[in-house]
Parts: structure tokens; C-alpha cells; sequence
């Protein structure tokens, strides 16, 4: 005799109102704790800028100090082709534009509120017009910097000009 199988009725495996409801808190649990994290997250990225940044200051200020004729040529703001040496003035614009990039990035990603591009930009352009070495040393150096930053400084020197 062959055997034949019924449906079974279960009520119990219907789901519930009491598990749907229990499901979607859950999920909305689930969800305030995500942007929290997300939160965080971003808190924590902005610390790592800060702290970039400070480091880029700094590297800024201690090319300045290891060197009393750049301390003695920004006091007097006359940083020119005969007031330092070019090794000491090469160091001076690396430092500067690790700092004018880190601004630049910073800046254009929303990350940086205080970011002035319109002096960075004015800067820059002094740097072409008035330093005959700089169009080199910035030929030389350029492919260290962010790509962004590089079609940036270009633009600015073409105004420069």
C-alpha cells in the first residue's frame, strides 16, 4: 500500500505579529547603531586629518628654525635669490607646499572650513613670478605631489604669467 503524506497544518509556523515587530525594531536598532559608528568614524578620520596637518605646520616650522638666515629672510619677508642659499630655500618650499597641498585636499574635500585658496593661489603665483629657480625646482619636484594638486599649481602658474 502506497503511502501517502498530508499537509500538516502549523499554525506556529506563520510568522507572528509579535515577530514582525520584534524584527523591525531590530533593524531600526540596527540602524541607530550604524550612524553611530559612522559618527565615530568620521570623528576619528578628522583627528587623523588634524594631526596631518600639524605635522605638515610642523615640518614647515622646523625647516624655519634649523635655519637662522631663513629665520632672518621671513622676519624681513624677503626670501629671494640671493638672501639664502638654494638648498635652504628648496627646503622651504617643499615644507610650504606640503602644507599648501595638505589645505588644497583638505579644502576641496569639505574637510578643511578655514581653507583660503584664494591665498594659497596668490602665494603660489608670487613663488613663479618672483623666484627665477622656482619654475625648476617646481619642475623637478611636482611628481611627489597629489595629482589634483599638481593640475592645480598649473593653473595657478599659468595665471602667474
Amino acid at each position: 500500500m502506497p503511502v501517502t503524506r498530508r499537509p500538516i497544518n502549523r499554525p506556529h509556523a506563520q510568522p507572528s505579529v509579535n515577530g514582525e515587530l520584534l524584527g523591525s525594531v531590530a533593524v531600526l536598532a540596527t540602524l541607530v547603531y550604524l550612524a553611530l559608528q559612522t559618527r565615530q568614524n568620521a570623528l576619528a578620520i578628522g583627528a587623523q586629518l588634524d594631526a596631518a596637518r600639524i605635522g605638515s605646520l610642523m615640518k614647515l616650522n622646523l625647516t624655519c628654525i634649523t635655519s637662522s638666515e631663513l629665520q632672518e629672510a621671513l622676519a624681513e619677508d624677503r626670501i629671494g635669490e640671493s638672501t639664502i642659499n638654494q638648498e635652504r630655500r628648496n627646503q622651504f618650499w617643499f615644507a610650504e607646499f606640503f602644507s599648501h597641498q595638505w589645505n588644497f585636499v583638505q579644502g576641496r574635500r569639505g574637510l578643511l572650513p578655514t581653507f583660503n585658496e584664494a591665498g594659497s593661489a596668490i602665494r603660489v603665483r608670487r613663488l613663479f613670478n618672483d623666484y627665477r629657480s622656482f619654475e625648476g625646482w617646481w619642475a623637478t619636484i611636482k611628481p611627489v605631489f597629489r595629482p589634483e594638486f599638481v593640475e592645480w599649481v598649473e593653473e595657478q602658474r599659468s595665471k602667474a604669467a
